[in-house]
């Protein structure tokens, strides 16, 4: 029998997923008998995540916070069933403690462990927390945060908990073999994450429509992650140009992805800038542009800080995107020297990881 049972929350988005499934292989480690569960949004993604990487879980009705007042209704409906539902699996789970990585799913899943006295640990992964992690703060026995922050003074400061899957594990050219790519061409990766990428994407159909942008990438391949709502067009619009292109909608396979890349170019969700950070890739960021705190170019701020990235504003309209895009890569593509030096600050300013620190504190808790 388990001597204990973790619970961890957090869904909607991988961003909110795999620091759970890295502290969990932390906590694996050091307390092998441990029995885990995890919370998770009924969106597809987090089911397919979870299939992917075999995780017991329970998908919660919880929805994003809305003040409209029809979509308050449904938040608030959605947020005391999810709250309910935790509650009755907590009494038949009898779990050690909780583990929060933030947004709608944590929210009830905290508040029924509040409700049980249940120890919880609230990890906070984004530079400006959401309201859900100043919420749920309220009621933390413990509160880690990647990023220092005056919302969250209590808050002990970590590295991102990051899943060994992110991390290279490969050499170049067997990575790119793997991926069925040219293992001798220099691959530009654009991540565009399972949600939140269309401008990305967007921005890459324009950008290879041009033939000074395509003359930039004479010797290059494409990795694209699309997520699966553009998957097809992107695909097709390489396909028809004839660019030597790898498009997936989604890749559980990071650690060859990042291997794989040269350069690169994605969000800067905490998740990303984390992989980018340890990774070692020399990258071009374009914050998520519709979030009111902006708290993706807060993320990425202290990485471009070092010089191992440059940080560009989503400017939204494919044409404008693709005609500052031209002008990054061609300071990157063509000058290899800079990319090294890139490569060696990131390298010289990693941060420590927390998956450890809060694997730690669950055998305490």
């Amino acid at each position: 029998m388990a001597k204990r049972t973790i619970i961890f929350a957090g869904g909607g988005s991988g961003g909110h997923i795999f620091p759970n499934i890295a502290i969990n292989e932390q906590l694996i480690d050091l307390a092998p008998d441990s029995a885990i569960h995890y919370l998770l949004s009924n969106r597809p993604i987090d089911a397919d995540i979870a299939a992917k990487n075999d995780l017991p879980y329970t998908a919660l009705p919880a929805v994003p916070f809305n003040i409209r007042p029809r979509k308050f209704l449904n938040f608030y409906k959605n947020y005391k069933a999810s709250q309910q539902h935790v509650i009755s699996l907590f009494r038949q789970l009898n779990p050690t403690a909780l583990v929060a990585t933030g947004g709608f799913v944590s929210a009830p899943a905290v508040k029924a462990a509040k409700t049980l006295n249940i120890p919880i640990a609230l990890v906070n992964l984004d530079a400006i927390p959401g309201k859900a992690n100043r919420f749920a703060a309220k009621d933390a026995t413990e509160t880690f945060s990647v990023y220092p922050t005056g919302h969250l003074p209590r808050a002990k400061q970590i590295g991102l908990p990051l899943r060994q899957s992110a991390r290279i594990q490969k050499e170049q050219d067997l990575a790119r073999l793997d991926l069925h790519l040219d293992p001798g061409k220099p691959t530009l990766l654009i991540f565009a994450g399972s949600q939140g990428g269309q401008t990305l994407n967007k921005m890459m159909i324009e950008f290879a429509s041009r033939t000074n942008a395509r003359n930039l990438l004479t010797d290059w391949q494409i990795l694209h992650i699309t997520g699966q709502a553009d998957y097809e067009s992107v695909k097709n619009v390489y396909t028809q140009l004839k660019i030597p292109a790898r498009v997936e909608p989604f890749c559980n396979q990071m650690h060859l992805v990042w291997a794989a890349a040269t350069l690169a170019i994605c969000r800067s969700g905490a998740g990303s800038v984390a992989e980018v950070w340890a990774n070692a890739i020399p990258t071009i960021f374009l914050p998520y542009p519709f979030h009111k705190d902006n708290h993706q170019q807060a993320n990425v701020e202290p990485l471009a800080a070092t010089g191992g990235a440059l940080v560009l504003k989503d400017l939204i309209e494919p044409h404008l995107n693709a005609s500052q895009l031209i002008g990054a890569l061609k300071a990157l593509v063509t000058n290899e020297a800079r990319r090294e030096k890139m490569i060696a600050s990131l390298k010289n300013t990693i941060p420590v990881d927390g998956a450890a620190e809060v694997a730690r504190w669950l055998l305490t808790a």
